[in-house]
């Protein structure tokens, strides 16, 4: 039970941190700045990271529960 509830709860911090950087690649679209850029690009990987965390996690989350 308490490993099912750390999963959620990662789950859920990961889709907070992809919100956060979708937001700021959407508030900051076309940065004139290469130092924009970099920050840009940055979130992209962060978004692209906190996708994958998201689906390794549900499916881990999956397991745990076709186990009980």
């Amino acid at each position: 039970m308490k490993e099912k509830i750390h999963i959620i709860v990662s789950i859920v911090i990961s889709a907070v941190l992809l919100g956060l950087a979708v937001s700021f690649c959407i508030t900051n679209w076309m940065p004139s700045k290469p130092a924009d850029w970099i920050l840009w690009g940055a979130s992209v990987l962060i978004s692209i990271m906190a996708i994958y965390r998201i689906s390794s996690l549900a499916r881990a989350l999956g397991r745990k529960e076709e186990q009980e």
